[in-house]
């Protein structure tokens, strides 16, 4: 069941109640008890799941963000050898959030019959989304980050899964696991800029790695200019849509992808924010990293000098140009 609808269908219940809860069975088919609730009279949003005591270790500490937070209750006559954890939203402008939160703890519990495993699943989905709400903003992607993610997708789209297939492809893409590059490969990494700027354009240097070649093999920077528009190109919530229909025969593949989407912070709850600007293709240029390349490594800092952010020109990168038939042969080498 879809849990926007069960929330819909629960505020619309007429059913007259001053205080409790009105609840909605999730999961009828498992041996355990998941039901969607709202308590009264507040209107809090909360999902149950009720379990026998033996099923949760007595010290077991629980995940929690400044969103949500998990209760172990007792409900009115209910057998003592029972308790029941809720999950509760605590924040209501997080609703939206909450949901696909519920929604992606119902999807995991759905195949798991034991409560035991139940139990565990659902502490490590908490756990994954605690993650995710340190690191990440509620409201969704900058508009940096949303072309960010955008170029890395192109990349993706474009040469590295035509080239190793839907689930080495998407393995390669290791920046939303925080490698200093993007893409990782046996022989060479690959960092990708993408910029909306026409004219002199400069690229943003996260840090003094992020272009230091040591043990990565062959660096090279991928600069994808882009044209942004409302309404005109394809769009982020576009471009992962085609991603999904490239790895939909491998399941893995596709689970390894969605991951890392959920990684980089971007979620569908977001897409009408996101569908407003497209991209177009300016210009690709693939630059390689070496020697007097316009960049700061570790070896050039002082003794406590450290997390350097800095630009580097477009223009100047342009003499380290390589074609895009020798970036795929570097990504083949020992691939095939």
């Amino acid at each position: 069941m879809k849990i926007q609808e069960a929330w819909k269908w629960l505020e619309e219940d007429t059913t007259p109640v001053s205080s409790g809860y009105l609840t909605r069975r999730l999961l009828p088919e498992v041996k355990y008890d998941v039901y969607l609730a709202i308590e009264k009279p507040t209107d809090t949003r909360l999902l149950m799941i009720r379990v026998k005591h033996s099923s949760i270790e007595m010290e077991m500490a629980f995940p929690k963000s400044n969103s949500f937070e998990v209760r172990r209750v007792a409900l009115p006559n209910d057998d003592p050898i029972y308790v029941t954890l809720q999950l509760v939203l605590t924040k209501p402008s997080y609703r939206d959030i909450f949901t696909t939160l519920i929604q992606d703890i119902v999807d995991h519990l759905a195949p798991l019959a034991e409560e035991r495993n139940a139990v565990a699943e659902f502490i490590i989905r908490l756990r994954r989304w605690q993650a995710f709400l340190e690191k990440h903003n509620p409201e969704g992607l900058s508009p940096a980050a949303q072309q960010g993610l955008y170029g890395e997708l192109k990349f993706l789209q474009q040469i590295v899964i035509p080239q190793l297939g839907s689930r080495r492809g998407v393995q390669c893409w290791t920046g939303p696991r925080g490698t200093q590059q993007d893409f990782q490969f046996e022989h060479c990494a690959v960092e990708v800029k993408t910029t909306v700027a026409k004219q002199h354009q400069k690229l943003a240097i996260a840090s003094e790695r992020q272009l230091d070649d040591t043990a990565t093999g062959t660096l090279i920077l991928l600069h994808l200019s882009l044209d942004a528009r409302q309404g005109r190109g394809e769009s982020l919530p576009d471009i992962v849509t085609n991603l999904r229909s490239l790895v939909e025969n491998d399941p893995l593949a596709r689970e390894e992808l969605e991951t890392r989407l959920f990684e980089v912070g971007y979620l569908d709850i977001h897409t009408p924010r996101y569908e407003q600007i497209g991209y177009t293709e300016r210009e690709v240029n693939y630059f390689k990293v070496e020697g007097n390349f316009p960049r700061i490594i570790e070896t050039d800092l002082r003794n406590g000098v450290g997390d350097v952010r800095y630009t580097i020109s477009v223009a100047e990168c342009k003499r380290f140009s390589l074609p895009e038939s020798e970036v795929i042969f570097l990504i083949l080498v020992n691939y095939e």
